[in-house]
């Protein structure tokens, strides 16, 4: 599985290590970053609805500028992760594209951590796809 990965100048050193773990592990990396959160979080983005990526992951200081940036996006679903729960109960039940992490909020092993649940993690459809639905219907 490819992921896109991105980062402003904030994230640069945590989104390396997330890069280094998930290489680890045997996924395929497309690093979109930018010193510009807007530009990286809009690299993810575009790699999501037109390349074929499936998975991204923008990292800044704490993870609010791009999920409010990706969020703004017709078709994509995006959440601000900061613990083990969420990272992947968000995929399963949100059919989540994109995580944010903040570097000044959560540490580097964690957030390690935090990214491979995210990217191995597999939507459960059934009666989630009801809000996946809705969600999609918004302008």
């Amino acid at each position: 599985m490819k992921v896109a990965l991105a980062a402003n100048g904030a994230g640069a050193k945590l989104k390396d290590s997330i890069k280094d773990y998930l290489l680890g592990k045997g996924y395929e990396i497309e690093d979109l970053s930018h010193e510009d959160i807007f530009i990286a979080t809009e690299n993810v983005v575009d790699a999501i609805l037109t390349k074929g990526i499936t998975r991204g992951i923008v990292v800044d200081d704490y993870g609010v500028a791009p999920f409010m940036i990706a969020a703004k996006h017709h078709g994509i679903v995006c959440a601000p992760t900061y613990e083990d729960y969420t990272s992947s109960m968000t995929r399963r039940h949100n059919s989540t594209q994109i995580i944010t992490l903040g570097a000044n909020v959560t540490a580097e092993k964690l957030s390690c951590e935090l990214a491979e649940n995210f990217v191995k993690t597999e939507y459960d459809g059934g009666r989630h796809q009801i809000r996946i639905d809705m969600l999609n219907r918004e302008v």
